[in-house]
């Protein structure tokens, strides 16, 4: 279903690893390791204090000024991060629990007083000549914890990141006041060492791999053996990113979530064992019928509490070895998955889960703390009734497991399947620690949208609730992030402060700091993107140009309506005023590249019915329309470095070490974000880039269309494999010489579509 380097379809098929693989660039081999090397390293105490942390992050943001700020430590408040600021004659004072409380109170008063705003895509730093004055202001964070990341954000967006992109987002995470992240990569060289002690062999530890962008699926155990196995210098490098990784998040004062042991195993393992008790499981059984048995994985039967135990203890202390101490580990073992239990022992069978996983944590760090996505039990509610649950959940000391309930803004079009709100199904989980969170986005899809209302108020709404058992944290877990950079402001405040957020001051204060003005037109085009666009949550955000043309007409989710593009004409007029401002572009862009696209959904609608109608010429003449506005909307989108396709591909590609290396990170970077691996997920993961639009949307359309026309089949498969074995050779965008005229123009062009 998938195509394969022929040195990785030489390494499985001999039964050793490719040297291609194994080998650094002067063909030597890379030896493993050793472990003495690695506790030494290890041994070495932080070198930074937290004042020392929070005075470098502010030395990064604003250079010089940062001089104007006075830290100091000062304890926490109840278990809860606390920070007190104030601001005379110039200079900043401020006063924080944890390098990540000071960060945070710096943010606030920065974005308050000074109109600053600093995220993803760019910053709105113009400071003004000398800091104003501000009165004290003390702020406790209302939770234990602020947790951030969803596992597959390790794969839609964070695949191939580099320390640079790193450090940066560890800036973005301290400002924001982030003090729980999940911590998720290196753990592969771990693996590793702990598969080899063990006894498997390098065929079957290849097998039992993945490629670098489906490593999140692997880890939660849905899938094995799709694009790999790993080159062993991209395991070694991003062993080495994540000793930087974790000793900045302890700097900055946050509490890392490791991975753990979750029951899953290498078919190898067998060979082993031959006596050991394992299941297969199968990932979304109903809808995944044509998934190949190679990519099915095996999970330990409960009853095997002595190799959980071992195999736990290995891996927490080879980990600890080399990346030094953790306390909160994340065990997915149901993620997505049939359960393998007997019906008519399912409690006594889920208990006995539960507990040998935890025993599994506890036998390499007794104090450790099992943290769990709550996902499975929204996503197969049929299966999680509240016994099934409870019998879980029932063999874990509540002090000493941690469940992140992510789904608390889920579409209610979805809820027939899905239910979200799982903390009031579960009696708040049954007395176990939990935290409340939002996921947002599914896939990494950038389009417009999120439910900022139900952002603002249900955060607040929550944790005055008597119903909300042990509630100790906020929690933002989108599957991909560097979208809508609106809701993680909002999404983060909400983080640190009790009450609701009144939006009808929050969004003024948000423009100013994002764009350095709000005039009464921007706020008029606010009022109607929270009327459309940002109104509510949708499962999946495609329009019908992104999705696969035998879908297309009746795929669209996105908001690009009549409202909508009123909001965005309104926030095109502010150009006079803000057409200067990094941000103010920054968003222009994407506003009119989703609203010119529902013009471009309507037109593909009409070009399909002709063609199918065998109204050839009107067919021509409708595609001509929409692919040319696709092309200028690709043109406009290919102004950020951010949301270009071969921004992501080169970020992929720095991990080679060779032409053939290369060539098997941009494909397995490009089958991620396009058919993920087979049909059933194809464009799950769809994004609004230059260069996906252009050479792969706008070129399938093509094709599709030419295929129509000449009255012969349209194989989609074949066409997207062709696309994904060939090396990406990006053509060239169109010019846009001034990106204010060319944002009218567009608009005004898609006006009357259809």
């Amino acid at each position: 279903m998938w195509t394969r380097r022929r040195f990785i379809e030489a390494a499985c098929s001999t039964g050793v690893a490719s040297a291609a693989l194994r080998s650094n660039e002067a063909g030597a081999a890379v030896p493993a390791l050793p472990a003495e090397r690695t506790k030494k390293e290890s041994s070495k105490p932080l070198s930074e204090t937290p004042v020392q942390a929070a005075r470098a992050l502010l030395y990064r943001q604003l250079g010089e000024r940062a001089s104007q700020f006075e830290l100091k430590l000062i304890p926490l408040e109840g278990g809860n991060e606390v920070y007190e600021i104030s601001a005379a004659n110039g200079r900043v004072y401020l006063a924080g629990s944890s390098a990540v409380a000071m960060c945070r109170g710096a943010y606030s008063y920065l974005r308050a007083t000074c109109n600053v705003m600093i995220t993803w895509s760019g910053r709105h730093v113009e400071l003004p000549a000398a800091f104003p004055d501000a009165p004290m202001q003390r702020v406790v964070c209302p939770y234990k914890f602020v947790q951030y990341f969803n596992p597959c954000t390790y794969g839609y967006t964070m695949a191939f990141w580099d320390w640079a992109r790193w450090e940066k987002e560890l800036d973005w995470m301290a400002l924001h006041g982030i003090t729980m992240p999940l911590a998720l990569e290196g753990q592969e060289a771990i693996w590793d060492r702990v598969w080899r002690s063990l006894g498997l062999s390098e065929a079957e530890i290849a097998e039992f791999s993945t490629g670098p962008a489906h490593l999140p699926w692997h880890r939660m155990g849905n899938v094995n053996n799709i694009d790999g196995p790993l080159p062993e210098h991209f395991i070694e490098q991003k062993r080495v990113l994540q000793r930087k990784i974790l000793d900045r998040m302890r700097s900055l004062g946050m509490r890392p979530v490791a991975p753990a042991f979750s029951g899953f195993v290498p078919q190898g393992f067998k060979r082993l064992h031959p006596k050991a008790e394992t299941f297969t499981l199968l990932w979304l059984p109903e809808e995944f019928k044509t998934i190949p048995r190679s990519t099915r994985t095996f999970i330990l039967h409960p009853g095997e509490q002595d190799l959980y135990r071992l195999i736990g203890k290995k891996f927490i202390e080879e980990y600890k070895a080399e990346y030094g101490e953790v306390q909160y580990y994340l065990a997915d073992t149901f993620n997505e998955l049939a359960v393998p239990v007997r019906e008519e022992h399912r409690f006594e069978d889920l208990e006995r889960f539960g507990r040998t996983v935890y025993e599994g944590i506890l036998a390499g760090d007794p104090n450790g703390t099992w943290v769990m996505q709550g996902w499975l039990f929204v996503y197969d509610v049929a299966f999680w009734n509240s016994e099934s649950v409870a019998a879980l959940l029932r063999g874990i000391p509540n002090d000493r497991m941690l469940i992140i309930d992510y789904a608390n803004d889920l579409a209610p079009a979805v809820k027939g399947k899905y239910a979200p709100g799982q903390w009031k199904t579960q009696k708040a989980f049954f007395g176990k620690q939990w935290i409340n969170g939002m996921a947002h986005t599914f896939g990494g899809n950038n389009n417009v949208k999120g439910n900022l209302k139900l952002m603002a108020s249900e955060p607040a709404s929550v944790l005055t609730s008597p119903e909300r058992g042990n509630l100790v944290g906020w929690g933002m877990c989108p599957e991909g992030i560097e979208t809508n950079e609106v809701v993680y402001e909002l999404m983060t405040d909400a983080g640190w402060q009790r009450e609701a957020i009144d939006l009808k001051q929050w969004i003024p204060a948000y423009c100013r700091s994002r764009y350095g003005a709000c005039p009464p037109v921007m706020l008029e085009a606010w009022t109607l993107l929270m009327q459309s666009a940002y109104s509510a949550h949708i499962w999946m955000t495609h329009q019908a140009w992104q999705t696969e043309p035998s879908l297309a007409p009746a795929a669209a989710s996105v908001d690009a309506g009549p409202t909508f593009r009123r909001a965005v004409a309104l926030f095109l007029s502010c150009a006079p005023e803000l057409g200067q401002k990094e941000l103010y572009r920054n968003d222009l862009i994407e506003l009119v590249v989703q609203a010119a696209g529902g013009s471009v959904d309507q037109t593909f609608s009409l070009a399909v019915q002709a063609g199918q109608s065998h109204q050839n010429e009107v067919a021509t003449e409708y595609a001509a329309h929409a692919l040319g506005w696709m092309g200028r909307m690709d043109a406009l989108l290919n102004l950020r470095p951010d949301r270009r396709l071969e921004t992501w591909m080169q970020a992929a590609r720095s991990y080679a070490k060779s032409d053939d290396e290369a060539a098997y990170y941009d494909e397995n970077a490009r089958r991620l974000i396009t058919t993920w691996g087979w049909p059933e997920l194809s464009d799950y993961a769809s994004r609004a880039w230059s260069g996906l639009t252009r050479d792969y949307y706008a070129s399938r359309w093509e094709a599709w269309f030419a295929s129509l026309h000449a009255g012969r089949p349209f194989s989609l498969d074949i066409w997207q494999q062709t696309w994904l074995s060939s090396p990406y050779q990006p053509s060239k965008p169109m010019e846009v010489p001034d990106l204010i005229a060319e944002a009218q123009a567009l608009l005004n062009d898609t006006q009357h579509a259809g």
